[in-house]
């Protein structure tokens, strides 16, 4: 099998309350990593064998997806503002163009417009800070 094109990728907000469909976070240029991570817990002590660190896993911690773009709309960037400043958690999800998906729940940590220059496109960076388990699951094997 080879690898992967990333192009395509998509990231949502699942509706919510009034809103008639789910958010598409458009222009996009990066979706920053997903995943888990353990956090460690020292458990050496003085018998230690051989004089080496021991440490058992913690707690799970799928830490933040940032993402950039272009601002190419008033109403995305009014969007992801009124998201942030909510400081709500939503469920989110990004799915790839096999199929596979990863949805969680977060909220807008950061966003922000980037600089201005004289040659530059206007353009934003963001972060989603997830909140619980990741849920990941597989695209469905083509026929």
């Amino acid at each position: 099998m080879s690898a992967q094109k990333t192009i395509g990728t998509t990231l949502h907000k699942t509706k919510s309350g009034s809103e008639g469909e789910d958010l598409k976070i458009a222009n996009l240029t990066s979706i920053g990593e997903i995943g888990i991570e353990s956090e460690e817990i020292d458990v050496t002590d003085l018998d230690s064998e051989d004089s080496y660190k021991e440490f058992i896993a913690g707690f799970k911690d799928t830490g933040e997806v940032s993402i950039a773009g272009f601002i190419k709309s008033e109403d995305a960037m009014s969007a992801m503002i009124t998201l942030a400043d909510s400081q709500a958690n939503e469920e989110w999800y990004i799915t790839t163009p096999s199929g596979s998906t990863w949805t969680f729940d977060g909220f807008v940590k950061m966003f922000k417009e980037g600089e201005t220059t004289v040659e530059g496109a206007r353009e934003f960076t963001g972060s989603l800070r997830v909140s619980g388990k990741p849920v990941y699951a597989a695209a469905s094997p083509s026929a």
